[in-house]
């Protein structure tokens, strides 16, 4: 188990969001890639600022209030996807703690006030607030609405309000059955480049990649899945982007 104390962490994530929006709000901040699909979706912070804001409101609009925990199984379905990052900060916005774990491994004693779920899981979780996303590259809903959740496209009809609860959970962030604390954010390394990333299988290091480093740095994240070697060398190019490699073990 990784666990740091409750506090906000000294470099906090949240917190570099709103500088960045205040002082640089209209520079690419996430460039996602699906390259097997053709997709393409960019963010400025100032655009993902915003999404963050209404999802954190949509919660707020069901009674999903102050320091939920939410499971957000689009970070283990998906992973690297912009719309399950927004969903991790708008969680810890509302001073919450995020799950990653797949539909499937969703279980009654995970004491959860809400789902975030994708395409192939739109369908109630039982107990649960269920927010299902189409994962359209622009945010679009689904084509035949499912029952029995809400479709992520209402966070498009939420308040632009923009509000900060302190942390209230000891952990922010739970995977594999590790826990990580506010602080273990700030331990992060910043990036202040522009780099393209390709998800890994772990969800907290993800997260970390594609939008803590660059939020702590002044960065920005090329996230690409899909495609190969030459496809992800010419996204690279077209976007100035350095190809980050994860560290192998021992180095």
């Amino acid at each position: 188990m990784v666990l740091s104390a409750s506090r906000p962490p000294t470099r906090d994530p949240l917190v570099e969001l709103e500088r960045r929006v205040a002082i640089d709000g209209g520079r690419p901040f996430l460039t996602w890639y699906d390259l097997d699909r053709g997709l393409r979706t960019e963010l400025s912070a100032r655009t993902f600022a915003n999404w963050v804001d209404k999802s954190a409101n949509l919660l707020v609009s069901m009674d999903v209030e102050e320091y939920p925990r939410v499971a957000n199984t689009v970070l283990a379905s998906h992973p690297g996807h912009w719309v399950g990052l927004v969903w991790t900060m708008a969680v810890w916005q509302l001073g919450g703690q995020v799950l990653a774990v797949r539909r499937q491994e969703l279980d009654v004693t995970d004491r959860l006030d809400a789902a975030v779920v994708g395409p192939q899981d739109a369908h109630p979780v039982p107990g649960l607030e269920t927010i299902a996303c189409s994962l359209h590259p622009l945010g679009a809903g689904f084509e035949d609405h499912p029952s029995g959740v809400t479709d992520n496209v209402e966070v498009l009809s939420q308040p632009d309000v923009h509000c900060r609860v302190p942390a209230g959970r000891t952990a922010c962030f739970e995977t594999n059955r590790l826990l990580y604390g506010w602080t273990d954010l700030a331990l992060v390394e910043p990036s202040n480049e522009r780099l393209l990333v390709i998800p890994g299988d772990d969800p907290w290091q993800t997260v970390c990649r594609t939008l803590v480093a660059p939020l702590l740095g002044g960065g920005s994240t090329v996230i690409v899945v899909g495609g190969d070697d030459r496809g992800i060398a010419s996204v690279a190019s077209q976007e100035r982007a350095r190809h980050d490699r994860p560290k192998s073990a021992g180095e």
